[in-house]
């Protein structure tokens, strides 16, 4: 319950002077509205409580919503009405003042006309606003809709009862809104239109005050059955009933005053006893309603202010976001020289792995995705793309079969002497069958590394950048990378174009060959059945004619062992035998060198390529020369400088988000 009139004005006064603003199309504003079939009592129950004489031709009153102001004003001697359409300057200038407030129809007609100018239309959105002022007013706003119809007449749109209850439910489902629901005591009460209406918007009823008109029509023998309604013993509602008696079109003539008297008669009678007078006529409901919508107001006037200084710093933060507008290329490349100088030690920074607080406190709660790549943090997904083409290259060369090389070099040897393998079978080997799929696999994976660090700085760049420099820093970025792309793609093909002859006068070949010796020596030391392989014969494996006692020796021995000593036996060797024996023997010892000298080489050679890949491509080309980009965006064209320049529809949003910030500054000054 408010404590007076001035109090509760000046809560009412707020609102309405933020509606004024325009704040009712932007956010949700407390209000209170009148639903209800057409001819159900609204525009009665509206005329009641404002003392104002609504025309009652059905054409006039269900075209557009009325929104009535009354505000008490001890200055004026008299009771003054004013006029006003949103957008209707000259409206507003004529009905500023309206001479006659017991009856303006004349303002009426002129608002059919001037919401239904456009088109033969029978229902507009926009809203009439009345303002009653005076000495004698009790403050309160409320709004009357276009009543619900269900058929339309021949030159009505077909359409028109849909458009009514659009309009109508555009008001009552805004959560601040109180729903006036005009209940006929000459219908059924469950077949009521207004309360089914408001029950889809307002199931708990929090919102639905039912007022029932026309009690003076009830039929004989339900009177009991409607006094049970309005005690809210049959259909409960939070906010309970309350009734009015119309007045009808037999007693238009009837001033204010003399139709309360009829109603006050009206319900005198001890029919009307069990319902209390504080919810009975025109004077009772008004203060009724106005002590709800004064405590409605009040208390979502807080949460109001809250939300205005929401949309107030949002509105606030996109024009900052905007920058300065850019009239000219030159005054847009001086923009994006500056907007270079400060991009470039966070994008340094954040290819360095050098995260600021504020970086890491934006991103620290994004969820890594299942790849594991997260292009937030950089630097942590290069470190896993790297040891998975690592990984990958591992796995290209780890089985190699004594059998296969056999059938290596008897592919590719030529005119060889027994026991020796030439430089060309060797390279022959290497390329046919080991750089063309290290070369596959490298490509694979330096593309999804390069294309992992693309994406990562493009969203970084898309993050740091200012926001009117963002589309040039983007386009250029893209230029930057189509062209390092082609670099590093030259890069991998001189890498393996090298690698195409092999390089042996590396230490560290030296020292795998070593390595992968003793690793055979000691096999061999281990007791195991002891085979030669024969190539010249087509078979992978063939038994020795005679083991030998000791292994072969190996030909970086000393001088008197250079020349391999075919294998001793217990009995006399016939020429032709001994011949095949040491040819055996020297095919076994070059195979096993071979292996030696491959395994040696691939993992030599495996580790150098993989090395340079990473250094040359994706280190050199995509973070060491991040330098080409920034020289790239001092030297942007014409045309990527001219999408800095403001567009007129860029220039429409600015101007708006101004008139925004203005009208919510005025908006929250008047809270």
């Amino acid at each position: 319950m408010f404590s007076g009139d001035s109090e509760y004005q000046a809560v009412i006064d707020n609102i309405n002077r933020v509606q004024n603003h325009g704040l009712k199309h932007k956010l949700s504003i407390p209000q209170m509205v009148i639903i209800g079939d057409q001819s159900s009592g609204k525009s009665s129950v509206l005329e009641a409580i404002t003392k104002l004489s609504f025309p009652r031709d059905k054409d006039m009153c269900t075209r557009f919503a009325i929104q009535v102001n009354l505000r008490r004003n001890p200055a004026l001697e008299e009771d003054v009405l004013s006029a006003r359409i949103e957008g209707e300057k000259d409206f507003n200038n004529k009905f500023k003042v309206v001479k006659s407030t017991t009856s303006f129809e004349g303002v009426v007609e002129q608002a059919v006309k001037v919401l239904c100018k456009d088109r033969n239309i029978d229902i507009s959105d926009k809203v009439l606003e009345l303002t009653l002022s005076g000495p004698t007013q009790s403050p309160l706003t409320i709004i009357d809709l276009p009543g619900f119809i269900i058929t339309v007449s021949d030159k009505q749109p077909k359409d028109l009862p849909n458009i009514i209850s659009a309009i109508n439910m555009d008001y009552i489902e805004d959560p601040r809104t109180i729903i006036l629901a005009i209940v006929q005591a000459t219908v059924d009460l469950n077949t009521t239109r207004a309360l089914s209406e408001a029950g889809k918007v307002d199931p708990d009823g929090v919102r639905t005050i039912p007022i029932v008109t026309k009690p003076d029509y009830i039929q004989n023998g339900l009177h009991p059955d409607w006094i049970e309604i309005l005690l809210n013993r049959k259909k409960t509602m939070k906010h309970g009933y309350l009734v009015m008696r119309n007045t009808g079109f037999d007693q238009m003539s009837l001033t204010w005053d003399e139709a309360r008297l009829e109603e006050e008669k009206f319900f005198e009678s001890s029919l009307w006893n069990p319902v209390g007078s504080d919810r009975m006529g025109r004077v009772a409901v008004k203060k009724f309603l106005s002590n709800v919508l004064y405590e409605h107001i009040s208390r979502e006037l807080p949460v109001l202010k809250r939300e205005v200084d929401a949309a107030l710093d949002n509105f606030r933060r996109d024009l900052s976001e905007m920058g300065t507008p850019i009239a000219s290329t030159d005054e847009a490349r001086e923009m994006l020289i500056q907007a270079t100088i400060d991009l470039q030690p966070e994008v340094n920074s954040f290819l360095s792995a050098g995260y600021d607080y504020t970086y890491i406190a934006i991103f620290k709660e994004k969820p890594i995705p299942r790849s594991g790549l997260d292009p937030y943090f950089v630097r942590s997904s290069l470190h896993r793309l790297y040891n998975e083409y690592r990984v990958a290259m591992s796995n290209k060369d780890s089985s190699l079969s004594a059998i296969e090389i056999v059938d290596l070099i008897a592919r590719y040897k030529g005119n060889n002497l027994p026991g020796f393998v030439s430089f060309t079978t060797f390279t022959n080997i290497i390329n046919g069958h080991f750089l063309a799929g290290w070369k596959s696999t490298t490509k694979a994976h330096v593309e999804t590394m390069h294309k992992h660090l693309s994406d990562a700085l493009s969203n970084y760049i898309s993050h740091a950048a200012n926001g009117i420099a963002r589309d040039v820093f983007t386009h250029v970025f893209d230029r930057f990378y189509r062209k390092q792309v082609l670099e590093i793609e030259r890069t991998i093909q001189d890498i393996f174009e090298d690698e195409s002859t092999p390089f042996t006068l590396s230490p560290h070949y030296m020292e795998a060959i070593h390595e992968e010796r003793s690793k055979a020596a000691q096999l061999r030391s281990l007791p195991q059945e002891t085979t030669v392989i024969n190539p010249n014969k087509g078979k992978g494996i063939s038994p020795p004619l005679s083991a030998p006692a000791t292994p072969p020796p190996m030909r970086n021995e000393s001088p008197d062992s250079a020349i391999p000593r075919p294998p001793q036996t217990t009995r006399p060797i016939s020429p032709s035998t001994r011949h095949e024996l040491n040819s055996e023997w020297d095919d076994e010892h070059m195979t096993e060198e071979m292996v030696t000298c491959l395994r040696a080489y691939l993992k030599t050679a495996r580790e150098r390529i993989v090395d340079k890949v990473i250094m040359e491509t994706i280190e050199r080309h995509m973070i060491k020369r991040i330098h080409i980009y920034y020289s790239m965006l001092l030297k942007a064209t014409k045309g990527e400088l001219t999408c800095m320049i403001e567009s007129p529809m860029l220039k429409r949003r600015r101007q708006d988000l101004k008139t925004k910030i203005a009208d919510f500054e005025s908006i929250l000054e008047e809270l």
